[in-house]
């Protein structure tokens, strides 16, 4: 073998060079990434890669938590919500910056400046509920204070939200939105993290996949179940959960996440389990109700998970043993308590009550008499035993 001459050595050299170049732009490049923060780069761009993902999560009410409107009303997918016609009362669109929900429970309002519309009528638009048997209505929002109310809510309502108080900047240069954000309503990043390095190396830059649905479907302290009026308030999923027998499972393991819970991917279903992907019967394959036939997903959730949350709307069921309210969201909570003596509120009635072992529970007015009207509580307590 001849030894290298000046020339080809030189050329060694500069391949070397060249090599050891790249391999530190390439560090540096890494170290840069890892170094700098990721940026929201908007759902749209996930849909070139996830368009399936993409395509039923956007017929979810996720997207519309927060939507800006344009001199005309919030657009919402086909076989979904039948929509909001019109601004509340003596507004037209164009006095209407943003319009908070819409998507199966209710409607609410922010002015041209950003903040929230309340007062005693005509505040919030309730959309019409089939379960219950209510039309479109409009009703007071914070009627007592009858002001504007700041936008604070970008958290649960929006992507990329930077809460900055009073003294902004505010989205939009609005005054009365005490924040920004990279995208209003709740979409992919909301959950998954700003993507623009997994965009880049999707596969060195992996996005999350944890659940964080208790970052929103929950209120305050997670151990206390919040309640008003007899019935719990409509966050308090995660809270229900927590107190469940069903603690240690994950919110994917019944639902699918992509999925509205009520509308479905507009397809038709008349149970209203649309995002529901598993059978009860997976876990409980020994449970039959023996007083109407095999098991079904919808009956068990007639009893173990009643409409005993509100959101929007409640009405009452007169039964032998009183009112029963009956709202327009179901527990999680499931473990149905067959001591007719067990209240399920606190004194108070700002919480629902919870025994020493963390447990809560619902009770047999609530998961018998909205239906059985016609007998009394004696009688679900004597019965209830029977029905596995």
């Amino acid at each position: 073998m001849k030894p290298l001459n000046s020339n080809s050595m030189e050329l060694v050299t500069i391949a070397n060079a060249l090599v050891i170049t790249l391999v530190l732009i390439t560090l540096v490049s890494n170290a840069t990434d890892l170094l700098a923060q990721p940026t929201y780069i908007g759902d749209d761009t996930c849909s070139d890669c996830h368009n399936h993902i993409y395509q039923n999560y956007r017929k979810s009410g996720h997207p519309y938590k927060l939507q800006k409107i344009e001199n005309s009303p919030p657009v919402y997918p086909k076989e979904t919500s039948p929509g909001v016609p019109n601004p509340p009362k003596g507004l037209n669109w164009s006095d209407i910056s943003y319009v908070i929900g819409g998507f199966g429970w209710k409607a609410r309002f922010m002015d041209k400046e950003g903040y929230i519309l309340t007062g005693p009528e005509d505040r919030q638009y309730n959309l019409p509920n089939r379960h219950l048997g209510t039309v479109a209505h409009w009703v007071s929002y914070d009627k007592k204070k009858g002001q504007r109310k700041p936008y604070t809510c970008g958290a649960c309502h929006t992507t990329g939200w930077t809460p900055t108080g009073a003294q902004g900047p505010h989205q939009d240069n609005l005054p009365g939105i005490h924040g920004t954000w990279s995208q209003p309503g709740v979409t992919c990043e909301a959950c998954h993290g700003p993507a623009s390095y997994h965009v880049r190396k999707p596969s060195q830059f992996k996005l999350t996949t944890e659940e964080r649905c208790g970052d929103c479907h929950k209120r305050g302290d997670a151990t206390q179940i919040d309640a008003k009026d007899g019935l719990i308030k409509h966050h308090e999923q995660y809270e229900d959960l927590l107190a469940s027998p069903h603690q240690m499972l994950k919110c994917s393991s019944c639902h699918e996440p992509h999925s509205s819970v009520i509308y479905g991917n507009g397809k038709s279903d008349s149970k209203g389990l649309k995002s529901i992907k598993e059978s009860c019967l997976l876990c409980h394959k020994e449970q039959t109700v023996k007083l109407n036939g095999s098991a079904h997903v919808n009956e068990c959730t007639s009893c173990h998970m009643p409409r005993i949350g509100k959101s929007a709307v409640a009405i009452k069921h007169e039964s032998v043993s009183g009112a029963v309210s009956e709202g327009d969201i179901r527990t999680h909570i499931f473990r149905i308590d067959t001591n007719k003596d067990w209240d399920m509120f606190t004194d108070d009635g700002n919480f629902v009550r919870i025994d020493d072992s963390g447990n809560a529970y619902i009770t047999l007015d609530r998961s018998c008499l909205s239906c059985h009207t016609d007998k009394a509580l004696e009688w679900a307590h004597e019965n209830s035993r029977s029905v596995h």
